[in-house]
């Protein structure tokens, strides 16, 4: 009894480990391919107006770019305090004091901002000699704008400040030159001091003042700009309007027009945040007056990723679900799309010849997809205000392979006068549609041709034996077996073993 009892755990442990070793092949287990998370969304092909960042389980996500500016031909300075050391983008201004804290927590653009804790040093930038900020500059329009995020509001507080100065002749004693944007009664106080010039060479000191209250806590766009043909200094906190001079002879839009001159005795650096409590983001001083300033964190357009195609591995692979973690602040969005072929040149799927079709994340296809190749978009949306981006931390791929048949198993051959009989098997498989005999005159090459049921490969349908004619006698051949499926186009299992027989008249 004991032995009967062995010999039975014995069978049922062989059975299990035989289901084990076999699962891998089974259809209908599902797989995962997972894009993101730790692949660092190196998957995806295209990334248009979407960048990486520090995201969810501490890998990236994908998120809106922002709609930073780049220098162009009339940028004199542009600093993104995206990265430490700060540098301005142009190359051209040089850090001669302080080096920022960068704040990766809060910004108006890009990765980080630049934060001030009420140091009286701040950071400085000297301007090389052709800059508006060079020593002997005569300006004509000009543009300075920056997004400020204030702590305190302070009276006094500089947010940026710039001295310099000048002789109006040999021997004329010096004139000390200041530019400086500071708060006064929590509103951002503009003052130009012996900067104008006249043509008559008379210096007219200028202060403009915003007509609102700003709040702390909170980003606004700040922007000055200067028409040197109309003598218009205008001043305007995201994109309205808060106060306008002109700065003429007569203080109105007739007279003689002022612009700013730079002494050639001396040109300080641009000093920035010394006592200023908050974070500043995007300073950009430019040699033209700015009509299309960027006032939002992103340009309203979407932004879009696309994966690389994915092979699935099978013909007619049904994807099960495609899952996706995201999220999305406020009213921003993101909309996801796939598209699929049975075969890919590759190129056609690249081109847009196959649609992209919606889907909502974690919902069951059904049967709806089915296909080996497959491709995955993602479509970014910011919020109303464009300041909040959605993001995506991953992106899974469940599919169910739809793997071939397996190979038929107890061929034999029987050979006959100037024929054989093959015999096998038939396949264990619900996916098992028919088989293919295959037949040639060498060792693992079925390229024979002539036989009555024609050129190799035969296909024999659903039938396990199959008498095929028209050999020529006492020529060897060798025969193999091989299971396909109802995929379309139909799947190929491996071939059986091959046999061999010699036709002959001996068989009468």
């Amino acid at each position: 009894m004991y032995r009967t009892m062995v010999r039975k755990q014995h069978r049922s442990g062989a059975l299990v480990l035989c289901l084990l070793l076999s699962a891998g092949a089974l259809p209908g287990l599902e797989q995962t391919i997972e894009l993101g998370k730790e692949s660092l969304w190196k998957d995806m092909q295209t990334m248009d107006g979407v960048l990486t960042l520090p995201g969810r389980w501490g890998f990236k996500d994908l998120a809106l770019a922002d709609g930073a500016y780049t220098p162009d031909s009339s940028t004199d300075i542009l600093l993104h305090f995206d990265a430490a050391p700060v540098a301005d983008a142009t190359g051209a201004w040089k850090l001669v004091r302080g080096q920022p804290i960068l704040s990766s927590a809060n910004s108006a653009h890009g990765r980080s901002s630049a934060a001030f804790t009420g140091s009286r040093q701040g950071i400085g930038f000297q301007a090389p000699p052709d800059s508006l900020f060079g020593a002997g500059a005569v300006w004509g329009d000009f543009t300075v704008e920056f997004w400020l995020f204030p702590a305190t509001l302070a009276d006094g507080e500089p947010v940026l400040s710039w001295t310099g100065s000048a002789r109006d002749a040999p021997g004329a004693p010096l004139l000390n030159q200041s530019l400086q944007a500071v708060i006064r009664d929590r509103k951002i106080a503009w003052e130009f001091r012996n900067l104008f010039v006249l043509p008559t060479g008379e210096r007219v000191p200028v202060d403009l003042v915003g007509t609102r209250q700003i709040l702390p806590r909170a980003w606004h766009h700040h922007l000055l700009r200067y028409n040197s043909r109309e003598g218009l200094l205008e001043y305007m906190i995201d994109g309205v309007p808060e106060a306008i001079t002109h700065v003429t002879d007569t203080g109105r839009e007739t007279g003689s027009v002022a612009v700013p001159a730079v002494g050639a005795v001396y040109a300080g650096p641009l000093i920035l945040g010394a006592g200023f409590t908050g974070l500043l983001d995007e300073l950009r001083i430019s040699r033209r007056f700015v009509d299309d300033a960027i006032l939002t964190r992103f340009l309203g357009r979407t932004g879009a990723a696309t994966s690389r195609i994915i092979d699935l591995g099978f013909s007619s692979t049904r994807v099960a679900r495609i899952d996706a973690v995201d999220a999305k602040p406020s009213d921003s969005a993101v909309e996801y799309y796939y598209q699929a072929a049975e075969t890919w040149n590759g190129k056609a799927m690249l081109k847009g010849e196959t649609d992209w079709v919606p889907f909502i994340p974690g919902a069951d296809l059904g049967d709806t997809l089915k296909a080996r190749y497959l491709q995955v978009r993602v479509e970014l949306y910011p919020d109303g205000s464009r300041t909040a981006s959605p993001r995506v931390s991953s992106l899974a791929v469940v599919y169910e392979p739809n793997t071939p048949p397996a190979p038929p198993a107890g061929l034999t051959v029987t050979p006959g006068n100037g024929k054989v009989t093959l015999t096998w098997r038939r396949v264990n498989d619900i996916n098992a549609r028919g088989y293919l005999v295959y037949y040639g005159t060498a060792p693992n090459n079925f390229l024979g041709t002539g036989a009555s049921a024609g050129d190799s490969p035969i296909d024999a349908g659903a039938v396990t034996s199959l008498v095929i004619g028209g050999l020529t006698n006492g020529t060897l051949y060798y025969f193999a077996v091989a299971a396909y499926d109802a995929s379309s186009p139909r799947q190929q299992s491996d071939f059986s073993p091959a046999v061999s027989a010699r036709p002959s008249r001996i068989y009468n």
